[in-house]
Parts: structure tokens; sequence; C-alpha cells
């Protein structure tokens, strides 16, 4: 019964110290360098298909009139509720 008991502790204490082994191991990686991520970055925006200047313009005017409509449809819903709620409070 004694061997069993070694064995059991025996496994924690090399489970600890792999833990261990590998905590070092990772703490001693050197930071990853920021040029490397900037190169990376230019790398993925060289792939990037942009859109040209006339569908900019297009995409711009419609967001500008989407924005501008919806802003409207909000406001008349906030008069309309604002009027109801007056009425009824009063």
């Amino acid at each position: 019964m004694a061997d069993v008991d070694a064995k059991v502790v025996k496994g924690k204490d090399d489970k600890k110290t792999e833990a261990k082994k590998t905590a070092d191991k990772n703490a001693k990686k050197p930071a990853p360098k920021a040029t490397g991520f900037t190169k990376s970055v230019v790398n993925e925006l060289k792939k990037v298909h942009w859109p040209d200047k006339e569908k900019v313009v297009k995409y711009t005017g419609v967001v500008f009139s989407v924005v501008i409509v919806l802003g409207a449809v909000i406001w008349l819903l906030d008069a309309g509720f604002s009027a109801a709620v007056s009425l009824i409070v009063g």
C-alpha cells in the first residue's frame, strides 16, 4: 500500500514540475515585435478590394439620405408621442 501512495505523490510532483517548466519556458519567450505586426497589417490592406471614387460618392449619398429620412421619422414619432402624452396627462 505504501508503494501505491508513493506513486501517487510522485505523479503529482511530476505534474507540478512539468507545469513549472512549461510556465518558465513561456515566460522566457520574447514579445512579438511591433514591426512584424505592422508588416502584417500592410500586407492584409494590400489584399483589400478598395472601391473607386464613384462608388464611394454614391454610397456616401445613400448613407446621408437614409440618415436624414430616419431622423425625420424618429422626429415625427417623438412629436406624435409627446402630443399624445400631453393630451393624456393634460
